[in-house]
This record gives C-alpha cells, sequence and structure tokens, in this order.
C-alpha cells in the first residue's frame, strides 16, 4: 500500500511540475514575441528612413558545397551601438540577424533575434522549402539562460528537417562571432 501511495505521490509531483513548466514556457514564448515585435518594428522603421534610427550591415558570401553545388548566403544583421557619454563608439552588438540561401534545390531562410546585452539566442525561425513544394518550419524560443523555453516545428515527413534547436544555436554563434570579426575587430 506504501509503494502504491509513494507512487502516486511521486506521479502528482510530475504532473504538477510539468504544469508549472508550462506556464513558464506559455510566458516566456509570450514576452519573447513581444521583444521579436519591438526589433521588427525598429528594424522596418530603419529599411523605411534615410537616416535610420538603428543601423544594419548586409553581406554576402559564395562557396561550393559537395553535391549542392554553388551556395549564395545573404545575410542582414541588426545592431546597436555602445558608446561613451561623449558619443565615441566602442563597438556593435547585433540583435537580430537574418540569413537567406540556397542548398541544391533547397531555400532557406533563418532568423535570429539576440539579446542585445548578453548575444544569447532568445528567439530562432528557420523556413525551408524543398525542391518538389514541400516546406519544413521551425520556431525557437529560449529563456533568458539559454535553455530551450518551447519550439513549434512543421515538417514534412517526407524529407524531414536540417535544422534542429543544435543546429540553430550553433549557427547563431556563429553569425555572432563573424559579425564580432567584422564590426568588432
Amino acid at each position: 500500500m506504501k509503494k502504491i501511495q509513494l507512487l502516486l505521490m511521486c506521479l502528482l509531483a510530475a504532473v504538477a511540475m510539468q504544469a508549472q513548466t508550462s506556464a513558464k514556457a506559455k510566458a516566456r514564448v509570450a514576452e519573447v514575441r513581444k521583444l521579436y515585435a519591438e526589433a521588427k518594428e525598429s528594424m522596418a522603421y530603419n529599411d523605411q528612413e534615410d537616416y535610420p534610427a538603428v543601423s544594419g550591415m548586409e553581406t554576402t558570401y559564395y562557396y561550393m558545397a559537395p553535391g549542392a553545388g554553388p551556395i549564395k548566403h545573404y545575410v542582414k544583421y541588426y545592431m546597436e551601438s555602445d558608446e561613451t557619454d561623449e558619443g565615441v563608439i566602442l563597438g556593435y552588438r547585433p540583435y537580430f540577424v537574418s540569413d537567406s540561401y540556397n542548398s541544391g534545390a533547397r531555400k532557406i531562410y533563418e532568423e535570429y533575434l539576440l539579446d542585445s546585452e548578453t548575444g544569447k539566442l532568445v528567439f530562432a525561425y528557420a523556413y525551408e522549402e524543398n525542391g518538389d513544394g514541400t516546406k519544413n518550419e521551425g520556431r525557437y524560443y529560449y529563456y533568458k539562460d539559454g535553455s530551450l523555453a518551447h519550439q513549434d516545428v512543421k515538417v514534412d515527413q517526407e524529407w524531414g528537417a536540417y535544422f534542429s534547436d543544435k543546429y540553430l544555436r550553433e549557427r547563431s554563434s556563429s553569425l555572432r562571432k563573424a559579425f564580432d570579426w567584422m564590426m568588432n575587430h
């Protein structure tokens, strides 16, 4: 009888913990969506104005991939500057990065929302359109400590998806390092 009671207590604790985590994840997703909307609004303003409120940088690079052929990446960074009280720019910090490219017959688009203070990934979006018209899409929301809060992935079962939480974390880190090298080196 004690074993059954202990088992039931453990089961109830697990359910309660899951409900708590779910509420925490929902709150974080709502917070990230608000941050994303603010970033997009700022970027839209930047793209329209002659004198933008935020800074941006665009770069294109090419390489040959075995089995996929030539690949062209178009990367766009939106950034904030670190300045002294006198207005001297000390460096730049990206807060949003997009990358669009092809890989063989696949067209891929990725977005990364970064915490402009810490550089940690806040949100990642990946979209892939395959040569036959099938599509894969994923949204990944992260807690402030960098751990995954929630993911919403729609994957075509025949193709599967190349992107994952691990891939998106590594990719955002690589894009951030490339930015730091180009702008703050």
